[in-house]
């Protein structure tokens, strides 16, 4: 059967479940002074965070959604194991979910945390959905449909270029010299060519729904978390009227590792990588 045809069905669970998720996070923050953190990885630095919460909120994502649909597949950001490289998606109906986008924001307080699941019919993302549940924003789009936040139609702004551009950069977190030097060159260029405003958020699913209501007028980085990070962004920026695309100018793809993104209008993305294209990349 045609999967398209159950696409109202799976945003509805998609909702329901970003929703049950949000209470989770919500309870957890308030109670958060008895959180239990970890480090992630190999880090020494303690900076790439992940709490009991985020592993709670994938189980109940992928459980609730895995006993309505056990054929399809699941790629959770704390139980999937990708290969770097761009990602292959099968034909069947496959979920990419990041339990909690902004887990150090979560952990320090700073409300932009989010519940980020996309879906992906034959290799394609066709639906998005976004939830903070401390700001009860929900941002959905389904392909061909327009986006919404909280049941209304919204755009992406209309700056034409990176003077009259707010951009937010997520540093990730890598503090690797090299990373550290080059990110500070791509502020530092920006800077130099009059951007309006630069922010920096720490959630690049609350980016691109920022990006797709025209709250920003684009996001960028360089090695955020994984795909499911910006699977939902995807396809939300991408029916409020935006576009994406790599560092480089390059047509955007979803990796199985790190990730590269610009995403906002068409003018404003070109006129970014233009300038992010005078900082020479170091020399491996």
């Amino acid at each position: 059967e045609n999967q398209m045809e159950k696409i109202d069905e799976y945003m509805c669970a998609a909702i329901e479940v970003a929703k049950a998720a949000g209470d989770v996070i919500r309870n957890a923050h308030e109670n958060r002074n008895s959180l239990e953190i970890e480090a992630k990885g190999d880090t020494h630095q303690n900076v790439d965070l992940v709490t009991a919460t985020d592993k709670n909120c994938e189980e109940l994502i992928i459980g609730t959604l895995r006993k309505r649909y056990s054929s399809h597949t699941f790629i959770g950001e704390e139980t999937a194991k990708l290969s770097s490289g761009p990602l292959q998606l099968g034909h069947e109906p496959t979920w990419l979910i990041d339990p909690i986008d902004g887990t150090t924001n979560f952990v320090h307080g700073y409300p932009f945390v989010t519940v980020s699941i996309g879906l992906a019919i034959d290799g394609q993302i066709v639906l998005g959905v976004i939830f903070n549940p401390l700001m009860d924003e929900c941002c959905t789009a389904i392909r061909g449909r327009g986006a919404h936040l909280n049941s209304r139609p919204i755009r992406v702004g209309s700056a034409k270029g990176v003077t009259t551009a707010v951009i937010c950069n997520n540093m990730g977190a890598s503090r690797e010299p090299a990373v550290n030097l080059l990110t500070t060159k791509r502020l530092h260029a920006l800077l130099e060519a009059n951007v309006r405003g630069l922010r920096n958020s720490g959630s690049a699913a609350q980016n691109m729904m920022h990006v797709a209501c025209g709250r920003l007028d684009a996001y960028f980085e360089d090695g955020f978390g994984g795909p499911w990070d910006v699977a939902a962004g995807k396809i939300i920026v991408e029916e409020a009227g935006g576009r994406l695309c790599m560092i480089d100018g390059s047509p955007f793809a979803l990796l199985g590792g790190k990730g590269k993104v610009v995403c906002g209008n068409l003018a404003v993305i070109e006129d970014i990588c233009r300038v992010l294209s005078t900082v020479a990349l170091p020399t491996q």
